[in-house]
This record gives structure tokens, sequence and C-alpha cells, in this order.
């Protein structure tokens, strides 16, 4: 089995190759969502790397949300891609799971993303399985449903008051990492591309307006 997986979610682009059992290759760059420029050369160098052709490639894992809107976009217009032209399979996981695992902690851990206005996108999980649903909701009322010995990751330090009583991913290990995405994928059933869109957990602000107009129209 030969792996590319892609998240773009996030501020950080993170691309990694597997062979399935381990990680053959992984680089990660914050380029504040200048995704699109940056995704295929950087593809192309672990290809390179690695020494493995594209027909050689039998999966493509993304990470599928929430996040940026336009960061979800390029990565499921990449992963759709890449398996219509190399008829290849397609795994989606969800970015806060991927930020739970990319933790590396066995115990229970909550997720969160920023989705501003003291809201976020969130996700806990315990020993890699999600209790509940992500939801995008306020942090404030959040984190009082949180267990005492929850450990936080993701966006910290935008909620650091609020989250000043539980235990903190150390920073190096708060971001989504592309190498534990793809071990991820390597056993989760697949979806199928023409049908596979990003979930954004919320509507995009302008998907938001257009829908108020409409009901006062």
């Amino acid at each position: 089995m030969k792996i590319v997986a892609i998240d773009t979610s996030t501020k950080q682009l993170s691309v990694a190759l597997s062979d399935g059992k381990q990680i053959v290759a992984e680089a990660s760059y914050v380029t504040s969502l200048n995704h699109a420029t940056k995704l295929m050369p950087l593809l192309e160098r672990l290809m390179a790397e690695a020494k493995w052709a594209p027909s050689q490639l039998t999966r493509v894992v993304v990470a599928d949300g929430p996040g940026s809107y336009t960061g979800l976009r390029i990565g499921a217009t990449t992963a759709k891609t890449l398996a219509y032209t190399l008829g290849i399979e397609l795994v989606a996981i969800s970015t806060l799971e991927l930020m739970a695992a990319s933790t590396g902690h066995t115990g229970r851990v909550a997720a969160i993303q920023d989705a501003r206005r003291g809201a976020g996108f969130v996700g806990v999980y315990d020993a890699g399985k999600r209790i509940g649903e992500e939801q995008h909701v306020e942090i404030a009322s959040f984190v009082k449903t949180l267990a005492p010995d929850t450990l936080i990751t993701g966006d910290v330090d935008t909620f650091e008051e609020l989250l000043q009583p539980f235990e903190k991913a150390a920073p190096a290990f708060r971001t989504p990492r592309a190498g534990v995405l793809a071990l991820l994928g390597a056993t989760r059933e697949t979806v199928e591309a023409h049908a596979f869109e990003p979930r954004y957990l919320r509507l995009a602000e302008a998907e938001a307006k257009w829908i108020e107009a409409q009901r006062h129209e």
C-alpha cells in the first residue's frame, strides 16, 4: 500500500507519504493559507525523495474539516483529482480527530479550532474514539462540559483564560500532522470521490448572509 496524505484545513500545510505501517516522508509548513501554490510542489518533492511514481499510489487520505473554507476546498479538490486521475481510493478523516491523534495522548483529548467571536469547532476523543458529535459552539460553554483530566489541543492560546484549569498539549503537538493522517487513513473505509465534500460544521459567512437575506424577501 502506498498512501499520500494531505491536510490543508489549517494555516499549516502538511503532506505525508506512508506504506500503511510507517511514515515514509513528511513535511509541514505554516503558509498563511497560501496552500494552492504550495501543495503540489511539496507533494512532488516528497514523491521524488521517496522515489515513488504517481502510478504506484493506492490511496489518498485527506483531512475533511472543519477548518478554513478555502483550505478545505483546496485539499478536497486535490484529493478528488488524484483519486480520479490515478484511479485510487479516497479516505476522509476529521481534522479535529487528526488534531487529537497528533498529540499522541491515549486518554481524553479535546481538540479546539478557533472560529472567531468566542466560538470554536470542537471534538472530544477518548482512546481515539469520538465522544459525542463534533460541533461549532461557544467555547465558554463548551469547557464547562469537559472532564477535569481532559487534555486540550489546537488553538489553545486563543482561549488561554478559559482553558486555565486544564492540561494543554505541548506546542509542538498542537497542530495536525499528515503523517498521523496517513496512518489513520490506512485502515478506514473509503468514500466515493464524486460525492465527497468537506465538512464545514457551519455555513461560510457569505452563504449565511445569503440565506438570511432570502428569509426577509
